[in-house]
């Protein structure tokens, strides 16, 4: 009899320890959920850094009040709540994906959705807005500072903030499907593709029009908004590549005849795309010696005598 009890109580024991082992995602292994973990405080960390720093170099330096420089700073935010709530959150979900807590339905799950899809739509849109004020820029620039004022940016960031948080309560109490959200940031990312293509058709016109003029002022004003074409460029270029794994991986591996693996893979998917939030910054950083110069003073860092002549050669941008 005792060796019954004790039998039962060693069954009991090993259920109860099954059970702490599988409080971590079932479909993932103990070190993936390390290693993801850790992926995530990493960018996490960073992105909220390097964000803040982009927000507060926008609110304090006057050199950075074009429109371009508002819609960078909302979508600095977007990466913002990314890299503070969703990730963070993301660490917790790993770690706990059978507690009450993360369960379909529950206020974090609600919480990481809804800040994980406003998020989303919020840098989709934030880089389609940017890349119109870059075209309008390039292909009229004598229209653009009557057209591209601040109030108008203010209004571009209002509709775009509007959209997102919608979408985000939406799909956040499931309300309208993934794949609306999904075909959404499809059409938006193509259209700013398409449109770069044709910016930079247009600026190598110009530039050998002005060229031809010898007129070195509206030369050097071109070269300028060329380059900061060329910098929102490379961001969604990096956006766009975090989010082709996203978009492959249900026609590489079938959800429903491979779906534990799919299940395996997902996670990873997921945190290559969120940690895109955290690159944005120090694209910034290393393109433009204008937010370069204002991220060394909110950090109060003196810059070196090679950035400063740098910053005379670039000229303003």
């Amino acid at each position: 009899m005792s060796c019954v009890a004790n039998c039962s109580g060693f069954e009991t024991n090993v259920s109860n320890e099954t059970i702490a082992a599988n409080s971590v995602n079932p479909e993932l292994h103990q070190d993936s959920v390390v290693i993801l973990s850790v992926i995530c405080a990493l960018a996490s960390f960073c992105g909220s850094f390097g964000n803040v720093l982009v927000i507060l170099a926008v609110l304090k330096s006057p050199s950075l009040r074009g429109v371009s420089d508002f819609i960078i700073s909302s979508l600095a935010f977007s990466d913002f709540t990314v890299c503070s709530i969703y990730l963070p959150l993301s660490i917790y979900r790993f770690n706990h994906f059978t507690s009450q807590a993360m369960q379909q339905g529950s206020r974090l799950s609600i919480t990481k959705s809804f800040f994980g899809h406003c998020s989303l739509i919020a840098s989709v849109t934030n880089m389609f807005a940017v890349t119109v004020d870059r075209v309008i820029a390039i292909r009229f620039p004598f229209k653009y500072l009557g057209l591209m004022t601040n109030n108008t940016a203010y209004i571009i960031i209002t509709i775009v903030w509007l959209i997102s948080l919608t979408a985000g309560v939406l799909y956040a109490q499931e309300m309208v499907s993934k794949n609306i959200l999904l075909g959404y940031c499809i059409v938006l990312m193509l259209c700013t593709m398409s449109m770069y293509a044709y910016i930079f058709v247009i600026a190598k016109r110009q530039e050998n029009k002005v060229q031809a003029m010898n007129a070195s002022t509206a030369t050097r004003q071109l070269k300028t908004d060329k380059k900061a074409a060329k910098t929102i460029f490379i961001v969604i270029g990096i956006y766009a590549l975090c989010w082709l794994p996203f978009l492959l991986l249900p026609a590489i591996v079938s959800p429903s005849k491979k779906p534990l693996l799919f299940k395996n893979i997902l996670p990873w998917v997921q945190v290559v795309l969120a940690s895109n939030s955290a690159l944005n910054p120090y694209v910034y950083c290393m393109r433009c010696y204008k937010y370069r110069r204002q991220f060394a003073k909110v950090l109060r860092i003196n810059l070196s005598d090679d950035l400063n002549s740098n910053s005379a050669s670039n000229g303003h941008q």
